[in-house]
């Protein structure tokens, strides 16, 4: 383990300078001059708390704001913007910005301005006097009111995907050097990977729900002992998410009862194919045999996919109540959650259409509140 000679601070083998005291670690070289910007513990604390807290964010844009203040905050700079490129890689638009609200309408080409320039090509940038840089496009001054004296800006790359450009705007003391770009580039690293992630996570979301449609309309094509109408599936996953509303349900819950809602009857799909799942089941089982295994048989199916695993708890439970009713009976009543509650009496409800006809002792009392509410709406 490597240690500065000087302050006894422990570094990085590749190191040029301490980024404690600023002592050079290779022979032949000088120490930085005053204000030349080594990188300094408060920055690389804020830099890898930032690192460690960006699963905080509970979305796209705050996590993308986080990171832009961030990087104001390190850099010394008024203000950021992060802005990315459009499907046909033409223009950039703003996605984050401090300042004003109209910069969400503009849009740059990637043949204007330095952060075009930064686009095409690939390249940090920094420019301490802009109005005299021939890169530089004052539209976006013009149009905002506001005057920018300094610019330090790096693309947004992950991979070999040019995503945007992050820049930040105006150096309160001093000009932007050689370590602000070092650090903006972590930071525009770590926004290109983050929206990348996302991206990703959003088709996948639209193949699971796609996915999600072709396993209902084959679990109601195969048809249910439960004599539910045609269209059941669909009409439970949406007063479900009503109940789950009312209820106030965080937005993780929700979802998950969605997905259970949409995929509660999905064992009769599987009671049909059971070689293909690998199920050991005799043919021929009679209706009641079918009703009473399906909620085992679908939550086993729905285990073993991965973004839908958490519904399979809801799935086994949707005909097992509070009061000890229904089945499967090995089931203990104290896993019966309110989350599996809304699933067993939007069932109930559906199967019989007459909302005076459920048995409300089976169900908590803030479970049947929330029903009542949305049958009545």
């Amino acid at each position: 383990m490597d240690k500065c000679q000087s302050c006894n601070k422990i570094i990085l083998s590749d190191y040029v300078f301490c980024p404690r005291c600023g002592n050079p670690l290779k022979p032949g070289l000088d120490a930085p001059a005053s204000g030349s910007g080594s990188i300094c513990d408060e920055d690389v604390v804020k830099f890898f708390d930032l690192a460690r807290n960006l699963s905080s964010a509970e979305n796209i844009d705050q996590l993308l704001r986080k990171i832009g203040v961030a990087a104001e905050s390190i850099l010394g700079a008024e203000r950021s913007a992060i802005l990315l490129l459009d499907e046909k890689q033409e223009n950039l638009y703003f996605k984050t910005a401090t300042g004003e609200e109209i910069l969400k309408k503009i849009t740059i080409p990637i043949t204007e301005g330095i952060a075009g320039w930064i686009a095409r090509n690939r390249e940090p940038l920094i420019v301490n006097d802009p109005y005299s840089d021939s890169r530089f496009s004052p539209d976006t001054d013009r149009k905002t009111g506001y005057k920018t004296k300094s610019i330090a800006g790096a693309p947004m790359i992950a991979g070999s995907e040019l995503v945007g450009v992050v820049e930040v705007l105006n150096k309160k003391s001093g000009k932007f050097e050689k370590c602000d770009i070092d650090n903006l580039t972590g930071f525009a690293g770590l926004a290109a990977v983050s929206i990348l992630n996302t991206r990703l996570r959003d088709r996948q979301e639209n193949i699971l729900s796609n996915i999600l449609d072709y396993l209902v309309m084959g679990s109601e094509a195969m048809g249910s002992a439960e004599g539910t109408s045609k269209g059941h599936t669909w009409e439970m996953a949406r007063m479900a998410s009503v109940m789950t509303k009312e209820m106030n349900l965080s937005d993780e819950k929700r979802q998950t009862v969605h997905k259970a809602a949409m995929l509660h009857d999905i064992g009769f799909l599987g009671l049909e194919n059971p070689k293909l799942l690998g199920f050991d089941i005799p043919h021929g089982l009679q209706d009641e045999a079918k009703f009473r295994l399906h909620p085992v048989i679908g939550s086993e199916m729905i285990k073993r996919i991965k973004p839908l695993a958490g519904a399979a708890p809801y799935i086994a439970n949707h005909h097992r109540y509070k009061n000890g009713e229904g089945f499967p009976e090995n089931i203990s009543t104290d896993s019966i959650t309110q989350e599996t509650e809304i699933i067993s009496i939007l069932e109930d409800f559906l199967t019989c259409r007459d909302k005076n006809k459920i048995n409300f002792e089976r169900y908590s009392q803030q479970v049947r509140d929330a029903f009542l509410k949305t049958v009545s709406d």
